[in-house]
């Protein structure tokens, strides 16, 4: 435990300019935002949507940390795999060192969101039919999860295109892997549309409710105009998540097992 505590620690000195990055690129484009809409008194809004693109992008976060990561191995591919560690500890120490990252930035982002959401005078009426703290927390694991279930993804697929270059070169393992993608990605959507994916997906259904709110206007002439507001139940199945959860689990340990036993050098 403490070397593969170790390794973590190098993965996230050796990633920390790829963690600053997103992060001095947010502050400059907060800083451009804000000037620009000072100058239209608007400086709190356009902070406000920059900060809501930023953690939105976050969900692809940590496939752009991965691919940084796994390339940089790649030129030095031979003593990484020769290390003491399996492959499952050389894969996980890089994920948690991104997911680290990621909650960093994702601190960053969402913290300025939420203050400049409250200063934000000029969407004051639309956001009091949000519950901004519960979308806040629902929308945060959910990005958590994406961003997770890609990163296993970016690593099966670039497994696999380091697997193949070892038989058919460099620019044919990505067209190679890139047609796996494409096939694969296709086959999905397939199987999505079909009886068996909705059995073992639609089961499980919990109801979150006040996330948004419903108005409603009524007029007439014996009690005038009255506003009524109806919060909206929405629903999710927890069969959909552990079916993802399945596939993300499959994916990392094939990832795992190729990096061992087909991959080494």
């Amino acid at each position: 435990m403490n070397s593969w505590v170790s390794l973590m620690k190098k993965e996230m000195r050796l990633g920390l300019s790829a963690s600053l990055m997103p992060i001095i690129t947010f502050f400059i484009s907060i800083g451009i935002a804000a000037y620009i809409g000072s100058r239209h008194n608007l400086a709190s809004e356009a902070v406000m949507f920059v900060s809501l693109m930023a953690t939105g992008l976050l969900t692809f976060y940590l496939i752009y940390y991965m691919l940084i990561s796994l390339q940089a191995e790649k030129k030095q591919l031979h003593l990484w795999l020769h290390s003491t560690m399996p492959g499952y500890g050389l894969l996980l120490a890089k994920l948690a060192a991104g997911f680290l990252s990621l909650l960093v930035t994702l601190i960053i982002t969402g913290t300025t969101l939420l203050l400049t959401i409250n200063q934000a005078t000029q969407f004051s009426e639309e956001l009091q039919f949000f519950n901004l703290t519960k979308i806040g927390m629902l929308g945060g694991v959910h990005l958590i999860l994406l961003a997770i279930s890609f990163a296993c993804f970016t690593i099966f697929f670039w497994v696999v295109h380091i697997l193949f270059n070892r038989y058919i070169g460099a620019f044919l393992s990505l067209l190679a892997t890139l047609a796996l993608f494409v096939a694969s990605s296709s086959l999905y959507n397939a199987l999505k549309s079909t009886n068996i994916y909705e059995t073992l997906t639609q089961w499980g259904e919990i109801y979150v409710t006040d996330l948004t709110n419903n108005i409603s206007i009524t007029t007439n002439l014996e009690t005038g105009t009255e506003v009524l507001t109806e919060a909206v139940s929405h629903s999710f199945f927890l069969g959909s998540y552990l079916f993802e959860a399945v596939i993300v689990v499959a994916l990392f340990t094939a990832a795992c097992w190729m990096l061992d036993r087909k991959v080494e050098v």
